[in-house]
This record gives structure tokens, C-alpha cells and sequence, in this order.
């Protein structure tokens, strides 16, 4: 999970770099509730090109600073720029996503389906890469 390549554009480099000021960053996937201050996260499912580094690109669309990001599978790419974000501000991420009502049949389609989002293994996932709780991402969910 840390192996996964992450390269920013300047643009996402200094979105993320004003969040370093935040004492708790809050970043919000798609749907999610948005925090004051927060930067948005807006992952879209992309080919089979699983050995390419993901590349975020920064913007700020309409005064909402976003970032985007182009990956095969949602849950590790989410994983991985929240662990570069922690990396590069030196503070702890919390993300903030809404989880669909149906989440056992979510659950299910996510195993079989990686463009699905699934809270528990982004948060397995998580835990995988970043033993240390006090340094993992946290990951708040709201029901959909």
C-alpha cells in the first residue's frame, strides 16, 4: 500500500501544502460532508494501468480547492493520497465520505467490483500501511 506512487502537479502541491497550517485537515470524497476548509478529493475509476504511479492534479472549481485523481482501483488510490497528504504536511488527515444506506450490499458489489467504495477496506487498508494509530488517516463516514 505505501509502495503505490504518488506524484502531484504543482497544483495539488499547493492545495496540500495549505492545509500543513490545519491542525486536523479535513479532506471530503465525493458526497461527503464538507467542513469548513476542506479540500475535496474526486476519484474516477480509470483503465487497467495498475504499475503507473497515481497523478493528482490540483484545482479549484467554482472557490472549491479539489483535488483529482484518474486510478483502477478507488480504495487503495483514496488510501494513498491521504497517506501522501499525512506525509507531506506532517499532520493527520481525517476524511470525511457518505456511506451509502445499503452498506451489506455495498460491501458485497466492492469485492468483486474496484470501482465501488468500500469504508471498511479503506480503512483495512489503512491500517496495513500506517500500524501506528496516532499517524493512520482517520476516516469519518455519514450515511448517504
Amino acid at each position: 500500500m505505501s509502495s503505490t506512487p504518488v506524484t502531484l502537479d504543482p497544483a495539488a502541491a499547493w492545495l496540500i501544502d495549505r492545509l500543513a497550517a490545519t491542525p486536523s485537515p479535513w479532506i471530503v470524497l465525493d458526497g461527503g460532508p464538507a467542513p469548513a476548509g476542506s479540500l475535496h478529493l474526486t476519484v474516477t475509476p480509470a483503465g487497467p494501468a495498475r504499475d503507473r504511479p497515481l497523478v493528482v492534479r490540483g484545482d479549484t472549481t467554482a472557490g472549491v480547492p479539489t483535488l483529482r485523481v484518474c486510478a483502477p482501483d478507488l480504495v487503495p488510490a483514496v488510501a494513498a493520497v491521504l497517506l501522501t497528504v499525512r506525509d507531506r504536511t506532517g499532520t493527520v488527515p481525517r476524511l470525511s465520505c457518505a456511506w451509502p444506506s445499503r452498506r451489506r450490499l455495498n460491501e458485497v458489489v466492492a469485492l468483486v467490483d474496484p470501482g465501488v467504495f468500500s469504508i471498511p477496506r479503506l480503512r483495512t487498508l489503512l491500517r496495513r500501511a500506517e500500524p501506528v494509530v496516532l499517524r493512520r488517516p482517520i476516516v469519518c463516514a455519514s450515511l448517504a
